[in-house]
């Protein structure tokens, strides 16, 4: 049997999260005062050359200086208005990865990107129009954080991958139980974020399996879909499913059961378990401990495809169940 190592803790993923939020908003409230000060300047100085226009001044030397930056004014001022979108980027980033429970390699570089475009248009900001320490100093740290939080969760994802080589675990069926154990600890255990099952076998026994292989996630789960064919499906199962689902509803777990059409089903050969980060083929939950047969990882986007159209064409179980 084979499978990908463990990935980075939800608690690890969430003070990266933070930091990136924070980075994100203190960016956000240092682009609007770059742009209320500079809008401000510009204001100011059109306002003195109408003044001189209109009452024909003859303004000084030190006057004539400050107004021929004028131009530098405008231009700082459009370069704060390219800033803006980075800088709620970066914000919107922050909060998008503190909610979510997966994607956060994309959303790290996301947050890296937009860190560096903001950090390097802020440097040609401050290289003309040094607003002091305190000032100068600020959007800089937060362009920091926003680059630590995005390299920081890139390496833990790359020590995830780099972890992940296959190893092979050895499943003896007349060990049935130790199977369980081990199968919990070193597979189901390590599941990430949503759980998308398809066994068109999954039954009474099935649930059982599945109960106890969980047994060590540690709620990382808000929500199971299942996909099944109707062979295993009848009373004993239906009093099971719905003690399941209440079960896993009281672990703050949503479960949902959709029974696939027969077409479906007798063209599905392989048995799929998709979390948030990787797809495997595995062996019938039912027998899954008493099965001479590996765990394989496969294509993620290829399965996970597989299954969102299965799930599209498949009937609610519940429904199903009143025909």
């Amino acid at each position: 049997m084979y499978m990908a190592s463990n990935a980075a803790s939800l608690a690890t993923h969430r003070n990266m999260a933070y930091i990136a939020l924070v980075a994100g908003f203190v960016a956000m409230l240092s682009n609007f005062y770059y742009v209320q000060i500079l809008s401000y300047s510009v204001g100011l100085v059109k306002g003195i050359t109408t003044t001189i226009n209109a009452y024909n001044i003859t303004p000084s030397a030190s006057l004539l200086a400050s107004l021929e930056g004028s131009s530098a004014l405008a231009i700082a001022v459009h370069i704060t208005y390219i800033m803006l979108p980075f800088s709620l980027i970066m914000f919107a980033i922050g909060a998008v990865w503190l909610i979510s429970r997966h994607g956060y390699r994309v959303l790290s570089i996301g947050m890296l990107f937009s860190s560096i475009i903001f950090a390097l248009l802020l440097a040609v900001l401050d290289t003309d129009f040094y607003l002091g320490p305190i000032i100068g100093l600020v959007p800089f740290a937060a362009t920091a954080l926003g680059i630590l939080s995005g390299l920081g969760e890139l390496s833990i994802s790359n020590r995830a991958q780099n972890s992940s080589s296959l190893r092979p675990i050895s499943i003896d069926p007349d060990t049935p139980y130790s199977n369980m154990l081990l199968l919990s600890k070193k597979f189901f255990s390590k599941l990430e974020g949503d759980i998308l099952i398809l066994d068109m076998h999954f039954d009474s026994k099935a649930i059982e399996n599945l109960l106890v292989l969980l047994e060590q996630s540690q709620n990382r789960h808000a929500s199971m879909r299942i996909l099944s064919s109707s062979n295993r499906l009848g009373s004993h199962f239906d009093r099971s499913y719905f003690d399941f689902k209440e079960e896993m509803a009281n672990k703050g777990i949503s479960i949902e059961l959709r029974v696939m059409s027969g077409n479906d089903a007798q063209q599905q050969h392989e048995r799929l378990i998709i979390d948030a980060n990787n797809a495997y083929k595995i062996p019938p939950i039912n027998i899954i401990n008493r099965k001479s047969e590996h765990i394989v990882s496969i294509n993620r986007g290829e399965s996970l495809a597989r299954f969102e159209e299965i799930w599209q064409r498949s009937t609610k179980y519940e429904n199903y169940n009143k025909k």
